[in-house]
């Protein structure tokens, strides 16, 4: 967690999922003297019930329940022709990268670093705006998908994510402009961006959704047709 540790100035651990919580208490005082972390972050099944107060015990404490679902593309059909004179477009390198930090920042912050107490404020805008622009500057590996007016060339959404393979695809992060309407726009731009990648062979679509999110739950599971695979709960220990 690069980005996290460059931000706190201090190093950000993430510990491997559902790691048990025996085996971290015998490793702690070793990781902590090999790191000298300030964060350490657990993800664990959600009914996992005794490894959560195990690691609760130890210190961590609960701040995001996670939902984890996938789309199959093979039978679905959808077109953005309606969508005049929006379009989907393949954005990178540095020109869009000022209207989507613009977006981004008009957008309520709805993650874990966003609402947790004892992280300094402005981390999380710090945090989603290196993510963003590390998505612009990464393609092929990764992608920004940008909602654009075709007759005045407003970028007003965008959605990143990566290649997990040619067929394979992970979303990062979704933003629609503060001025539009979120419901219209989020199925415009969730469309476009499958329309895109469809005709792009991707059959394979996984998103992580924080469940504070609630208006992309609803768009995603409602509307769109995704799957639940898992759900889980991330835990954190800050370090003084």
């Amino acid at each position: 967690m690069e980005v996290e540790s460059e931000l706190l100035n201090r190093k950000v651990l993430s510990l491997g999922d559902n790691i048990s919580a025996i085996d971290y208490s015998v490793a702690e005082d070793e990781i902590i003297k090999k790191y000298n972390p300030g964060y350490i972050q657990i993800m664990l099944d959600s009914d996992d019930l005794k490894n959560i107060n195990s690691y609760e015990d130890s210190g961590f404490r609960f701040v995001e329940f996670r939902l984890f679902r996938y789309l199959r593309t093979a039978n679905l059909f959808v077109s953005s022709k309606s969508y005049y004179p929006y379009k989907i477009e393949l954005i990178n390198g540095e020109e869009r990268i000022e209207d989507a930090l613009n977006i981004l920042n008009q957008c309520k912050r709805d993650d874990r670093f966003s609402i947790d107490p004892n992280i300094p404020e402005g981390f999380a805008k710090k945090r989603l705006e290196l993510y963003i622009r590390k998505s612009f500057m990464s393609f092929p590996e990764e992608f920004v998908l940008g909602l654009i007016n075709n007759n005045t060339g407003e970028l007003v959404a965008f959605k990143t994510g990566k290649y997990i393979s040619k067929s394979h695809v992970l979303y990062f992060y979704s933003y629609i402009a503060e001025n539009k309407e979120f419901q219209k726009f989020s199925v415009m731009l969730e469309n476009g961006v499958l329309e895109f990648l469809i005709n792009q062979k991707v059959n394979h679509i996984e998103a992580v959704t924080s469940c504070l999110n609630v208006a992309e739950l609803n768009e995603s599971l409602k509307d769109s047709g995704y799957s639940v695979n898992k759900t889980m709960v991330l835990l954190r220990k800050i370090l003084s």
